[in-house]
C-alpha cells in the first residue's frame, strides 16, 4: 500500500517529445497505457535540438518517481484537448529489464486509437512520490 503524501510543487517544466513504443506492460499487464517519450540517450548532447535536450535534462536532473502534469497530443488524435497526466520517470524498479531511465506519461483519457509517432506536449507541475519496487504486480493494487 502506498502511503499518502502531499504533492511537492516544482518549477513548471515544459516537455515535447515523440511518443514511442515501450515494453508494452502499461496497458497489457498493469491496466494503464502509457505514452512513452523518446529520450535520445545515445546522441551527443550538442547534436540534440532544444526539445530533445529539455527531455534529456529533465530525466538527468529531476528525482525519479511519479509526477503530475497536463498534456496535449499535437496531432488530430488528441483533438487538441488538454488532459490530466500521471507520469512515471525513472528505472521501473519492479522490472529488471530496464537499461535506461524512461519517461512514461499516463494520459487520463481513453483514446480510440494508438498515437505512436505523434508528439506529446507536457507541462509537469508537481512531484508526487519516489519510485517504488513491488514484489509482484498484485502488490501494486
Amino acid at each position: 500500500m502506498v502511503a499518502e503524501r502531499a504533492l511537492r510543487l516544482i518549477q513548471p517544466v515544459r516537455l515535447r517529445a515523440e511518443v514511442v513504443r515501450g515494453f508494452g506492460r502499461g496497458s497489457r499487464q498493469l491496466g494503464f497505457p502509457t505514452a512513452n517519450l523518446k529520450i535520445s540517450w545515445d546522441a551527443d548532447p550538442s547534436s540534440l535540438n532544444e526539445e530533445e535536450r529539455m527531455v534529456r535534462e529533465f530525466a538527468d536532473s529531476h528525482s525519479t518517481g511519479i509526477y503530475c502534469a497536463f498534456g496535449r497530443i499535437e496531432e488530430p488524435v488528441g483533438q487538441q484537448l488538454v488532459y490530466k497526466v500521471a507520469m512515471s520517470m525513472g528505472w521501473n524498479p519492479t522490472f529488471s529489464d530496464v537499461k535506461a531511465k524512461t519517461i512514461e506519461p499516463w494520459i487520463l483519457h481513453t483514446f480510440s486509437e494508438d498515437f505512436y509517432g505523434c508528439h506529446l506536449r507536457l507541462l509537469v507541475l508537481a512531484y508526487v512520490r519516489p519510485e517504488l519496487r513491488f514484489e509482484s504486480l498484485e502488490e501494486r493494487a
